[in-house]
């Protein structure tokens, strides 16, 4: 997870800082730094999310299903001795 995420970082800084180098040249509006930190952290924490959600969805499907009888459970499925 941490690799996907400085990678999402370095990428973000670099292309936020070329579209608004890029704006700037063609526009004229410049956009303050303030505002491009924080599309880069924005960028930095949803990257960091959607990679969480991912790394969650992989264990899940790596894990394998109980046996399913009912004598091996706890719960209230389970009958009591000379029933």
């Amino acid at each position: 997870m941490q690799r996907g995420v400085w990678i999402s970082f370095a990428v973000s800084l670099v292309v936020v800082n070329v579209l608004a180098e890029a704006v700037y040249y063609f526009t004229g509006l410049y956009i303050a730094m303030v505002f491009r930190i924080s599309l880069v952290f924005g960028i930095t924490m949803i990257t960091a999310i959607f990679v969480g959600t991912a790394m969650l969805i992989g264990k899940l499907e790596e894990e394998k299903p109980l046996s399913g009888h009912t004598t091996d459970t706890l719960g209230p499925d389970r009958a009591k001795p000379g029933e």
